[in-house]
């Protein structure tokens, strides 16, 4: 008991030094991409990620809007997007090194970029995990981050039509978190 309560003060010390509002950007690899229906993806450039969260302490709630192009097998080329709301967990390791979880939920929505195929849509939920460096500057703070992510969707036509079932996407995103 005595344990918990030392590691509890420890936590809330440290929750001072990084308190409040943050935005965040990223870019990444393209998505490495498959579904429940064996459907062929090819990555078409790179992922994009940006981010508004609200960190206590160790613990955050965040916001993201993150995106990527894909070629679907003899469907032609579509946009993702994704508006992710999720909880963030970091634990220093020391000298400003942080590592991180995040889990949420997300809405995913996939347009055919020439119009000629059906959109499709969707939610589900997206994990990350990754590691933080951090930067104290004069008026703001900065974290460089690395992170890899997968988010997983449910995805339905947007007539409602066909569901092609669960669809997930991984990648790799390197980023800056700046505190506001």
């Amino acid at each position: 008991m005595r344990t918990l309560l030392a590691l509890v003060i420890i936590a809330s010390t440290a929750a001072a030094a990084h308190a409040g509002i943050y935005a965040g950007v990223g870019i990444g690899t393209g998505a490495n991409v498959s579904d429940s229906i064996n459907t062929t993806y090819t990555a078409d450039g790179r992922s994009a990620r940006l981010a508004l969260g609200y960190r206590i302490g160790p613990f955050s709630i965040e916001g993201a809007y993150s995106g990527y192009g894909l070629q679907i097998d003899n469907a032609g080329l579509y946009d993702s997007r994704s508006l992710q709301l999720a909880g963030k967990y970091n634990l220093e390791l020391g000298s400003k090194f942080e590592v991180y979880g995040r889990l949420g939920f997300l809405r995913t929505d996939l347009n055919s970029r020439d119009g000629s195929n059906s959109d499709l849509s969707g939610t589900g939920y997206t994990i990350s995990l990754g590691m933080e460096y951090r930067i104290d500057l004069i008026a703001t703070g900065l974290g460089i981050y690395m992170d890899w992510t997968r988010n997983s969707a449910d995805l339905t036509t947007t007539d409602g039509a066909a569901n092609i079932g669960g669809q997930t996407a991984s990648m790799w995103t390197l980023g800056v978190n700046v505190s506001l």
